[in-house]
C-alpha cells in the first residue's frame, strides 16, 4: 500500500467524523469477559485483558475495561505534568497487555443495523470505520455447558477466514455477544477460534442500577474503511516505526532492515 494514499484517505475522511452526531444510550445490563487475544502471528504468549460488553436498549459497546483505564490515565498525566519524561515513563509502564486491546464495537451506532468500529494505533491515532452488522451463518453443535450459572449451547461458523465456536444461553435473550459476533438465539457467554489466538469467556453479569450511558464521540476518529484499516494495521506491525513517523507527518524514515517486523494478527480479513 502506498503511504500517499493512505494519508490521502485519512485527510478526505477527517471532516465526514468530524460533522457527526454523538450518539447516546442507557446501558441496562453489563457483561464482563476474560478476553485472550495476539497482536502479530510471531507473538508467543497471549495477552490476557478484561472486556466489558455494555447492553443498552436500542445498541450496545464492547470494549476493553483495562484501555478505558489506559486512557483516563493518560490524558490525567499528560494535563497535570509538562515533562515529556514523566510520560515516556507512564508508557513504558504500561506496555502491552497492561493497558488492553485497544478496539471497540459499537452496535447499531450510528443507526440499526450498522456496526461502528474503532482502534488506536500507538497510542494517539484513532480510526473508526462503519459497516452493516455482519450475516453468521452458525450451525447449531452437539453439546452444552454452564458459564456463570447460565445454561449453554454450542454453535459453530466461518467468519472472514476464521473458524468460530461460540456457547449462548437461551436464558439471556439478546441477539449480542463479545466483539463482533452475534446473530444466536441468545447471548454469547464464551467463544473462541481455532486457531486459539483469540477467545473471551463471560466471567461475570450484572444488571445496571446505576445510570450507565453508551457514547460514541466521533471527533476523536479518522474516518476509514475495513479493508484500508486492515491495510494500515498490517504496514504498522511490519513497519512500525515509519508507519508511526508518517503518521505523526514527519519525512524521516529508517530502512526496513533495521528494525524488528512482525505480521499483524487479525481477528477477520477483508480481501
Amino acid at each position: 500500500m502506498a503511504y500517499e494514499n493512505t494519508f490521502q484517505f485519512i485527510g478526505f475522511f477527517f471532516a465526514a467524523c468530524v460533522h457527526s452526531q454523538e450518539v447516546v444510550d442507557t446501558v441496562s445490563v453489563r457483561v464482563q469477559y476474560r478476553a485472550l487475544y495476539k497482536h502479530t502471528q510471531e507473538q508467543k504468549e497471549a495477552y490476557d485483558d478484561i472486556n466489558l460488553l455494555d447492553i443498552g436498549r436500542h445498541s450496545s459497546r464492547f470494549y476493553s475495561q483495562r484501555f478505558e483505564q489506559f486512557l483516563h490515565q493518560r490524558d490525567s498525566v499528560k494535563s497535570v505534568n509538562a515533562d515529556p519524561m514523566n510520560y515516556l515513563q507512564f508508557l513504558a509502564n504500561t506496555f502491552g497487555s497492561k493497558k488492553g486491546r485497544e478496539y471497540e464495537v459499537y452496535k447499531h451506532i450510528p443507526q440499526k443495523g450498522t456496526l461502528t468500529y474503532t482502534d488506536v494505533l500507538h497510542n494517539d491515532f484513532f480510526f473508526c470505520y462503519e459497516e452493516s452488522i455482519p450475516t453468521f451463518s452458525w450451525e447449531l453443535a452437539d453439546g452444552d455447558t454452564i458459564i456463570i450459572g447460565y445454561p449453554c449451547h454450542k454453535a459453530v461458523c466461518q467468519f472472514r477466514g476464521r473458524t468460530w465456536t461460540a456457547w449462548y444461553s437461551l436464558d439471556l435473550p439478546f441477539d449480542n455477544g463479545p466483539w463482533k459476533l452475534g446473530g444466536l438465539p441468545g447471548l454469547i457467554l464464551a467463544a473462541s477460534e481455532s486457531r486459539h489466538e483469540f477467545s473471551f469467556v463471560a466471567t461475570g453479569i450484572e444488571q445496571m442500577r446505576q445510570t450507565a450511558t453508551i457514547s460514541f464521540h466521533p471527533k476523536r476518529y479518522l474516518r476509514s474503511t475495513p479493508a484500508k484499516l486492515q491495510r494500515l494495521l498490517e504496514d504498522y506491525w511490519k513497519d512500525q516505526w515509519n508507519t508511526t513517523n508518517r503518521l505523526q507527518g514527519s519525512e524521516y524514515s529508517e530502512p526496513p532492515k533495521a528494525q524488528r517486523t512482525f505480521n499483524a494478527c487479525l481477528m477477520d480479513k477483508y480481501e
